[in-house]
């Protein structure tokens, strides 16, 4: 595993026209490949360790599909709104 490092990512709420700007902690892991994003929080916020993190862990993967390259959660191989946030994130930082 590499060193985990911040993302930081505007999330999409459903239904809205809104968005919320998240931080959160990724960690590539070399096994499959696929990457752990956890302790998400606020991103004006500074993190407070009280705090619970306002998302459960997720894991995402970049798929090949057809001839695009999306990124979708490990389990389902699936996108998402967040799946693609995150990942977008993720691409900034390389």
């Amino acid at each position: 595993m590499d060193q985990p490092f911040e993302i930081k990512f505007d999330f999409p709420l459903a239904h809205s026209d809104l968005s919320v700007s998240l931080r959160a902690t990724a960690e590539f892991h070399h096994s499959d490949p696929y990457y752990v994003i956890d302790n998400f929080r606020f991103a004006g916020k500074r993190n407070k360790r009280s705090i619970p993190t306002l998302l459960p862990k997720q894991e995402i993967k970049l798929i090949e599909r057809g001839s695009s390259k999306i990124w979708v959660h490990r389990d389902s191989e699936r996108e998402s709104q967040l799946s693609i946030a995150m990942g977008k994130a993720i691409e900034k930082r390389s």
